[in-house]
């Protein structure tokens, strides 16, 4: 079976790949992509990869942003977090939130941890990922998207001085890694299509959106890193919700902010979906996992008995 990879790239702006040659973002066909904003001026993040995932407007999915993307996955901070607002300043919410959820430090395997952890929230809707041989990860919308959670709480802890450049960088580039591994170990798989999203470039257009020198830096990296994606997938998509303004390019007159040159990338011979809205039906029309071309799915083979999975302590 052909497996199409999706690598939901958030925040890469169709101009700046164009102007510092990412081949792996624009692959063969490639071009602008229609994005939306609903809840505020500029396309929203947890908005639009639900979009891209539903083909529905946030009014459909029920993920219309209200300032407020993620929740507590302890229930009773989160019912705390829902009356906070009444009863204490924002300042003060900050900080009891980031004390709540420690310093996201790095575990011995390098891996990050973000304290007693929250979610984003997912959407009931409907989904491109639902047939059991389409799988996807860290995606907006759909997962709890704990990475991007992550990311979050990293930027502000470096807003505030408690990690330092270096180390947020080694824990952005350390998600990218294992998100791009992910869809890599899929490519090895008989699923059809395998999804997920990336977050490196947007923390980048934030922290560097007057920085050209140091934007681009990561772009070429989290390029190269879909390089290596691209040689462990039969077919790739690259989409994007959004890009960031920037300094450099004329018009942009909010530099870190959301810009509306979202890009569709493809290795298929195929016309690419116009807008977020289009890329569902998109999938479903060029992906390999139709009813009259589903592979036939072999038993798993198992030499190892439960008594011998029982005494290595795997099973109870």
């Amino acid at each position: 079976m052909t497996m199409l990879g999706i690598i939901a790239l958030d925040a890469a702006d169709y101009d700046l790949a164009r102007e510092w040659g990412c081949e792996n973002m624009l692959l063969e066909t490639h071009g602008k992509l229609e994005t939306f904003a609903h809840s505020g001026e500029n396309p929203n993040t947890l908005e639009v990869w639900t979009s891209v995932a539903t083909g529905v407007e946030p009014p459909s999915h029920g993920l219309a942003s209200t300032g407020e993307q993620q929740q507590w996955r302890n229930p009773v901070l989160e019912y705390a977090s829902a009356v906070a607002p009444y009863l204490l300043p924002k300042d003060a919410r900050v900080k009891i939130g980031t004390w709540l959820r420690g310093d996201g430090g790095a575990a011995e395997d390098g891996s990050g941890t973000d304290g007693v952890g929250m979610t984003l929230r997912q959407t009931d809707h409907s989904h491109l990922f639902e047939p059991d041989n389409r799988v996807v990860r860290w995606w907006p919308g759909v997962t709890p998207g704990k990475h991007l959670s992550e990311t979050w709480h990293w930027l502000n802890l470096a807003s505030r001085d408690d990690i330092s450049d270096d180390e947020l960088w080694r824990r952005l580039y350390g998600n990218a890694g294992l998100e791009a591994g992910w869809l890599q170990g899929m490519g090895q798989t008989d699923v059809a299509v395998a999804g997920v999203h990336m977050h490196a470039l947007d923390a980048a257009g934030h922290a560097f959106a007057t920085h050209p020198d140091r934007l681009r830096e990561v772009y070429e990296r989290v390029d190269r890193l879909l390089g290596s994606v691209r040689e462990h997938v039969d077919e790739l998509l690259v989409l994007s919700d959004h890009g960031m303004q920037v300094e450099w390019i004329d018009g942009d007159s909010k530099p870190g902010f959301h810009s509306w040159r979202a890009l569709a990338s493809t290795t298929l011979a195929a016309d690419l979906p116009e807008s977020v809205f289009d890329v569902r039906d998109w999938v479903d029309e060029h992906a390999a996992d139709s009813d009259d071309r589903r592979a036939e799915r072999q038993p798993a083979v198992m030499d190892t008995t439960e008594e011998q999975l029982r005494d290595l302590g795997y099973l109870e």
